[in-house]
């Protein structure tokens, strides 16, 4: 094989292999996102059957309103936990596919200097 066609198949060998971790990548973050959600349902489920025996021993109009402003608190903290669950998931996600075009941003650069002996324009 001649030097420019080993180097277009290089360049085609690693434009694959990026395609194939970034698709890998994704597949990992929806997998995460996923059991995230699961994991947020089951908790709704569990504190929902709470909830409702908390409610039925409410007594009085005090009790419940107490009893209201706990569970609205408690469902405010758990949502704010499920976003920023979600928000580390992308962050990491994004800096995944920001170190692989970089390192394929790097490798171009390189192949292209070993095929162009005057070096860097």
């Amino acid at each position: 094989m001649t030097q420019p066609q080993a180097e277009m198949f290089d360049f085609y060998r690693a434009g694959l292999k990026t395609a194939a971790d970034m698709m890998k990548a994704s597949l990992e973050t929806a997998e995460r996102l996923q059991n995230q959600q699961l994991a947020a349902i089951r908790t709704a489920i569990d504190q929902q059957a709470k909830s409702a025996d908390e409610l039925a021993r409410a007594k009085t109009l005090d009790e419940f309103m107490a009893f209201q402003t706990r569970l609205a608190g408690d469902q405010f903290e758990r949502a704010m936990s499920y976003w920023g669950g979600l928000v580390q998931i992308a962050s990491e996600n994004q800096r995944k596919a920001i170190g692989r075009f970089q390192e394929q941003a790097r490798w171009l650069s390189e192949a292209t200097n070993r095929s162009d002996p005057s070096g860097p324009v």
